[in-house]
């Protein structure tokens, strides 16, 4: 998989993903608070509709209470009389009213019950009931309840009304028929009685219809209810009225809200269903409210397809609640969230279509990186990427340039290192060629040498031949500095002196012209240190002049070792000011010892020198071996003791055993 197809997997992955989680929290959040406000409406609505249903049934018996409320002796006909004023507009809602004396009742006017649709009858037995209302005393055989049928009083009334006024005006007749439905006759009445009850409840007659429970002894039964009547304290009577259970609750449900399109209803105790409009029954029966109202009613409100359903049981045992619509709702919602979704990942295809040439530029950038680090990685050194921006691409453009331009240098300095390593090595073969290669014998004397090299080519030289009539010539140098400068010059050297050896027998006067020489053709810096010496031919004398190197050694075969110390400058350090030439005598056996610097002078790890007393006390011990012997053990010495460490300069070595 590229770059740029992670990157773009990334960017969908870190936008796509949270954005539709969110979306996805936003919605239920929102679902769940509207759910939670809906069903907080729906449950305030039906405590509204349970509350008025008290109201009514609170009313109701107050207004029955208050017709009975009489005279032991006052007449039937009173009694009727006072049916509608007392009842008023709540007589609509009311089908029966009975009333059960706790007196003998005084004998009524010959057929007045039964012209104003009262009759007596032979009470019933009290049936006592706990917490109900308490029964009358027992009447006396004489006493007889009296009940009255409203309907029927009401339409007696009305028929009257019409025959006195029959063949009137007819805006007298309108008026008489307005009349009536202000006294509260048919149904009509009992509705707007239910609505003048619900105003009044809301303005505070709750609190005095709680009060007139109070104050009445009342209970309601489903669609009975119960009053015991008093009179200056005394017990007179017991009345019942029943209630036209669909006037009543359509008075009820007729003025609860409707704005959000709730559907008001009700369930009597016989699991009658009641709707303010007929046509919500359909509905209400799609939703099982008649199995869900009850459920609903003893717990929370009850979610149904896109319906909530809230619910409460009135004391009477009615049910009162409200199904309120979800779904449209809902569906808003709904719309919403997946409006935003859209336009959420609109603004990321946005995105995306700007993120795919940014994200190509980026790969073009590291596409051509790519190509230069192999380019780079094959040789070619000169390879160079172009620089097309200031950001952080263009850095590590101009980076990667700089480092092939570092590698270019490197290159060209690791191609002259090694030039010059060649140089050098081949330096080194030169000088080792004009060493002596073997050791020499002669009748006089057994000389040999050795060169122990550093890592630069080194200016030491040791050398020994022979010269006419039998002598020995010895040559030990060095030159300062190092490199191929000095190889020159001790080559230079070398050549010169093994020249002039021959035919000049004084070694003052030839190191002298030597010294004035170099000291003309080479720079200012530029010296050496030199021992020159001759072996006579009898053996027994040496002739030597030491220009500025280190004291040389003469180890005797039967005492002590003599240094052979200098007899002037080192050679064009301070030209013309001569030198003196010494002799030595020396005897069978005994060693003569030449070495350079280096060898002295070489460090351990701990920074100290190997000096020339260690080499000393060295030479004592090896002194009676062979040359061979004695210069592969000062060489062994002088490695151990170094360790570790690199040789900073050359170490020479050159041994003579006087026969």
């Amino acid at each position: 998989m590229t770059l740029r197809t992670r990157l773009i997997i990334a960017f969908l992955l870190l936008s796509v993903l949270p954005l539709s989680a969110v979306t996805l929290l936003s919605y239920r959040s929102s679902v769940r608070a509207f759910e939670g406000a809906a069903r907080r409406e729906a449950t305030d609505t039906a405590a509204d509709v349970s509350r008025r249903m008290d109201v009514i049934t609170a009313d109701v018996g107050r207004r029955v209470d208050r017709m009975f409320v009489t005279a032991p002796g006052d007449t039937d006909f009173k009694l009727l009389e006072n049916v509608a004023p007392a009842l008023g507009e709540t007589a609509a809602l009311v089908e029966r009213v009975e009333f059960h004396p706790a007196v003998p009742a005084p004998p009524a006017p010959e057929g007045a019950a039964e012209s104003a649709g009262a009759r007596r009858v032979p009470p019933p037995p009290p049936v006592p009931r706990a917490g109900r209302v308490p029964p009358a005393p027992p009447a006396p055989s004489s006493s007889r309840v009296i009940v009255v049928d409203v309907p029927k009083i009401m339409e007696e009334v009305r028929r009257e009304t019409e025959k006195e006024f029959a063949g009137a005006d007819p805006k007298i007749a309108q008026l008489i028929e307005q009349s009536l439905a202000a006294a509260g006759i048919g149904a009509e009445i009992g509705l707007k009685a239910a609505s003048a009850a619900m105003a009044a409840a809301d303005a505070g007659s709750a609190k005095a219809a709680a009060d007139g429970k109070r104050r009445l002894q009342m209970d309601v039964e489903g669609r009975k209810l119960e009053v015991a009547v008093r009179k200056d304290g005394r017990l007179l009577g017991r009345a019942n009225a029943t209630l036209n259970m669909d006037r009543t609750m359509q008075a009820v449900l007729a003025l609860a809200r409707r704005d959000q399109g709730e559907i008001p209803f009700a369930i009597d105790e016989h699991g009658k269903l009641y709707t303010p409009r007929p046509e919500d029954i359909g509905q209400l029966k799609v939703l099982d409210v008649e199995h869900i109202a009850p459920a609903a009613a003893e717990s929370e409100a009850h979610r149904t397809e896109d319906w909530i359903v809230v619910a409460k049981r009135d004391a009477g045992g009615s049910i009162f609640g409200v199904a309120r619509p979800l779904g449209e709702a809902l569906r808003e919602i709904r719309r919403t969230s997946v409006r935003n979704l859209g336009l959420g990942l609109g603004v990321i295809a946005l995105a995306v279509i700007g993120i795919v040439p940014i994200s190509h530029r980026m790969t073009q950038h590291l596409s051509t990186l790519t190509a230069g680090v192999r380019q780079l990685a094959g040789g070619d050194f000169k390879t160079r990427v172009p620089v097309r921006s200031t950001d952080e691409f263009g850095t590590l453009a101009a980076s990667f340039n700089q480092m092939a331009a570092d590698l270019e240098r490197h290159q060209a300095l690791v191609i002259e290192r090694e030039r010059l390593r060649g140089e050098l090595e081949l330096s080194r073969q030169i000088q080792s060629e004009m060493l002596p290669r073997a050791p020499l014998r002669s009748t006089i004397a057994e000389i040999a040498g050795v060169s122990v090299p550093a890592r630069e080519v080194g200016g030491d030289f040791f050398n020994y031949f022979d010269l006419p009539e039998g002598r020995l010539a010895l040559l030990v140098g060095d030159v300062s500095g190092k490199g191929v400068s000095a190889a020159l010059l001790m080559a230079n050297a070398q050549a010169t002196l093994r020249a002039r050896m021959p035919v000049e027998n004084d070694l003052a006067a030839l190191t002298d012209a030597f010294d004035r020489e170099l000291d003309l053709n080479t720079p200012g810096n530029v010296y050496l240190t030199l021992f020159i010496g001759i072996l006579e031919t009898d053996g027994r004398t040496l002739r030597y002049v030491n220009a500025g190197h280190n004291p040389q050694f003469l180890i005797r075969s039967h005492g002590p070792i003599d240094p052979l110390s200098s007899t002037g400058l080192p050679i064009a350090l301070y030209a013309g000011h001569g030198y003196s030439e010494r002799r030595v005598r020396v005897e069978h056996g005994d060693l003569l010892f030449f070495y350079t610097d280096g060898l002295v002078e070489t460090e351990n790890a701990s920074g100290e020198m190997f000096g020339a007393d260690r080499l000393q006390q060295l030479l004592a011990e090896v002194q009676s071996r062979d040359i061979d012997a004695i210069l592969l053990q000062i060489e062994e010495r002088v490695r151990a003791f170094r360790g570790s460490v690199e040789p900073f300069d050359d170490a020479t070595m050159m041994a003579l055993r006087v026969i």
